[in-house]
């Protein structure tokens, strides 16, 4: 077995891990991050990291109702300009946190006194040093180049984080749903993608699709696809493919849309007829019984968890689909061509 194919199979006990070790602590969390004058959130990250970002951004907008914003490492690291995260929760996501720019961005939120958050799956990292608050993903080591558990553990931190701020009444109803992800997670790993891998066999190019909670699950999933396999997977929303890329789509592209059981389902859904008349052979990845339908590549979800948590779990049959596209291809699943663990951009 690769050490991809292992790393995969670790994610239901990885996330358990850490609900068991955070969720009795998240009092201390919240006092700790969710000070009375936060008025706007900023995450920094990079590669699948900034996909859980993306994550983040939707659902402290909802759960929080504050203005999320990305980050712009580059402002420092380039131009030489410090931002001002006056009455800012600055939230930094790095599984290996030794990237300087996304560690700068951090060193400057604790040294302007703001709450200053590093999750990593390295507490001894540099963006640890920088932090006022450091959130373990301890998901253990992690050798295969593509992230497959500190992605999962990732978006399950930033979940916490997220419930950590609520009132006592919502975080009950939040925890309940945290406490199914690793029983969904081990469903949902159970999907067999090796029919789904050859119906996209002949497939150079890939458009994949998701909107809201779940536009990061496919940044995320046209991330695993191109660094695995080699496929080049480009990641949209709905609205802005409809705004002119989808001009490129003709008779032998494919697509693949993500569209769990959230409130973004029907906006995915609302593609497919427009795919379909430009000839575009369709994957999805879905419960939804008359979206798989239409499929040419149905990828039936077994299983989900509340809404709010569908990136955590439909991710997971995406990262298979893009192993699975990987080992058809002859590609090393461990050491993509190029590519190495730990990128340290500035």
């Amino acid at each position: 077995m690769s050490r991809l194919h292992a790393e995969t199979a670790e994610q239901p006990a990885a996330v358990a891990r850490l609900l068991e070790r955070v969720v009795p602590n998240l009092s201390t969390l919240r006092r700790e991050l969710w000070r009375d004058d936060v008025s706007s959130i900023v995450l920094v990250a990079r590669g699948s990291s900034d996909n859980a970002a993306r994550y983040a951004q939707y659902l402290f907008g909802i759960e929080h109702r504050l203005p999320v914003a990305l980050a712009t490492p580059s402002l420092g690291s380039i131009y030489g300009v410090e931002p001002d995260f006056r009455q800012a929760l600055v939230v930094a996501v790095s599984q290996s946190g030794q990237s300087p720019d996304v560690v700068g961005v951090l060193d400057a939120a604790r040294r302007q006194g703001r709450p200053a958050l590093a999750i990593t799956n390295d507490p001894d990292s540099p963006l640890a040093d920088a932090a006022t608050c450091v959130l373990e993903l301890g998901a253990g080591p992690e050798r295969s180049v593509a992230a497959t558990k500190t992605y999962t553990t990732s978006l399950t931190a930033l979940a916490l984080v997220a419930v950590a701020g609520l009132d006592t009444g919502r975080r009950r109803e939040r925890l309940a749903d945290l406490g199914l992800l690793p029983d969904v997670l081990e469903t949902v790993l159970g999907l067999d993608t090796g029919a789904a891998a050859a119906g996209l066999s002949e497939v150079e190019h890939l458009l994949v699709a998701g909107r809201g909670l779940n536009y990061a699950t496919a940044f995320e999933a046209a991330l695993k696809i191109r660094e695995l396999s080699g496929v080049v997977a480009e990641a949209f929303s709905p609205p802005d493919l409809l705004h002119g890329p989808i001009g490129a789509v003709s008779s032998g592209a494919a697509a693949l849309l993500i569209a769990p059981s959230e409130p973004s389902l029907a906006g995915v859904a609302a593609l497919a007829a427009p795919l379909r008349e430009r000839g575009a052979r369709l994957a999805v990845l879905s419960a939804d019984a008359s979206l798989l339908a239409v499929a040419d590549v149905p990828l039936r979800l077994p299983r989900e968890p509340a809404d709010w948590l569908t990136p955590v779990t439909t991710i997971v049959p995406a990262q298979r689909l893009a192993s699975a596209l990987a080992a058809d291809r002859g590609r090393d699943l461990d050491a993509p061509e190029g590519l190495t663990k730990v990128t340290r951009t500035r």
